[in-house]
């Protein structure tokens, strides 16, 4: 099982709240070593939402992506 530590877990957040693409955050979280497409990793990505899970806790984000608009992120992390 993998675990992030609390600076990647900072940037993954920034990523999300600064509303970068969908594609940005898979290509972080694959080159840092994540298995986004397992429901065991820290940070999951389906279609529709990405579960992180950082300190035993998870936190559940929903996305939408368009070609013409780009990502947009709902239940953004505080």
């Amino acid at each position: 099982m993998a675990v992030i530590n609390k600076n990647t877990f900072e940037h993954i957040k920034d990523m999300i709240n600064k509303n970068e693409s969908i594609n940005s955050l898979k290509s972080f979280c694959i080159g840092y070593g994540l298995n986004i497409n397992s429901y065991a990793s820290a940070v999951h990505i389906t279609s529709e939402q990405i579960t992180i899970r950082y300190r035993r806790k998870n936190f559940y984000i929903s996305y939408n992506y368009s070609k013409i608009y780009g990502t947009t992120y709902f239940n953004k992390i505080q």
